[in-house]
């Protein structure tokens, strides 16, 4: 139950998808279940049912989405666990089953019913109720969705990369170029077209132009390694040697005979740093002296 949260649950389209799905759900069954079966014993007349339906729904959406809002925010703080989520959904549901309990009370005719006895707890089941089913058919629907993309992107990832080589796609997907992952170096963006340094059979750093973008190879070869490093430049994490900070900023060098440095922007700079330093904390051991030196620097 500590693991982490699965992302159709925090991302924004999900989450509005989930709302809306909520909303049609209980709109539909409302008027699916009969009205003198919803509002017997709330001392409500039928001609009331419509108002007093709009008007519950409409609270409970507002509280629906407050609470998802704030659990959003707040995981975006503090990654939370599944385990949290759980209990948000409980307390989520707690307090919309009070909170309308006391809008019903109100509602009813005075004196009519016991409002521990009656309303908290016909409101409370008729609030699970209506939300237990679109929460488990929306789980249900997401987890779907996210198994059918990550196998698509599985299969994606095996036609871009057969044993450690990268094919490379035109914007057309027209296949225009196979390279060794342990070759390749970096690639830089010009326009709508990129620029592929690799390592040719000679071992000398070789250029070819493609048209496409760094967005559509940072999209689909993230898997591969590749890292966005600057607005204009993605490298091969693999053949990066040192990361070494100077007046101008980041600049990581690559592991060729010939001096090849690539410039790190501001906007990729925390990211990049994490990801070398986590490369250094497990391959430190084994890293020749001089490497380790510029990392602690």
């Amino acid at each position: 139950m500590n693991r982490n949260i699965p992302k159709f649950m925090t991302q924004k389209r999900d989450i509005f998808r989930f709302m809306c799905f909520v909303v049609f759900f209980v709109i539909i069954f409302s008027l699916i279940y009969h009205p003198d079966v919803a509002i017997r014993g709330f001392g409500l007349k039928e001609n009331q049912y419509r108002y007093y339906l709009t008007l519950m729904i409409s609270i409970g959406f507002l509280m629906l989405v407050i609470s998802r809002i704030t659990f959003y925010k707040i995981n975006q703080r503090k990654k939370l666990t599944f385990n949290h989520f759980c209990w948000w959904i409980v307390q989520e549901m707690v307090v919309i089953s009070f909170s309308l309990s006391i809008v019903a009370r109100n509602l009813c005719v005075p004196n009519t019913r016991s409002y521990l006895y009656i309303i908290l707890p016909r409101t409370t089941i008729s609030v699970v109720s209506l939300l237990i089913i679109p929460y488990i058919i929306c789980w249900l629907y997401f987890a779907l969705e996210e198994k059918n993309f990550q196998i698509k992107e599985l299969i994606k990832h095996k036609e871009f990369l057969i044993n450690d080589v990268i094919n490379f796609n035109d914007e057309k997907g027209v296949f225009r170029l196979s390279v060794r992952l342990e070759d390749l170096l970096y690639i830089q963006s010009a326009d709508n077209y990129i620029f592929i340094y690799y390592l040719n059979n000679r071992k000398e750093p070789t250029k070819y132009m493609l048209r496409n973008t760094l967005k559509y190879i940072e999209e689909n070869f993230s898997s591969c390694n590749l890292i966005r490093c600057h607005r204009f430049y993605i490298v091969n994490l693999n053949k990066v040697k040192v990361l070494r900070k100077t007046k101008e900023g980041l600049i990581l060098e690559l592991d060729t005979e010939i001096d090849m440095s690539i410039p790190v922007s501001k906007t990729y700079g925390q990211q990049i740093a994490a990801l070398f330093t986590k490369e250094y904390e497990t391959e430190a051991s084994t890293s020749p002296l001089h490497i380790r030196k510029e990392l602690r620097n």
